[in-house]
């Protein structure tokens, strides 16, 4: 690594130490938040006046993205 990269390096990695951490209590538009309830030991979704329910699954369903082509490792590219 040359002089100027080990510096615009440093320059880079002082710049992530300056910024201010986000909090983890975002809230809703509508005032609904979650936290975790160590007795029962889950997610619990607390709403403006107060109820809290159990979050028993997440609202919003992630999946992967298809995959562009079947791709073999080495080991199934091997012929017997």
């Amino acid at each position: 690594m040359s002089e100027l990269e080990r510096r615009e390096l440093h320059q880079m990695l002082s710049g992530v130490a300056a910024v201010q951490p986000l909090s983890a209590d975002v809230e809703e538009p509508d005032g609904t938040y979650y936290e975790y309830d160590r007795n029962l030991k889950a997610t619990v979704k607390v709403t403006p006046d107060g109820e809290r329910t159990p979050v028993v699954q997440l609202e919003a369903q992630f999946a992967r993205p298809p995959q562009k082509g079947s791709r073999k490792t080495a080991h199934e590219g091997m012929i017997p």
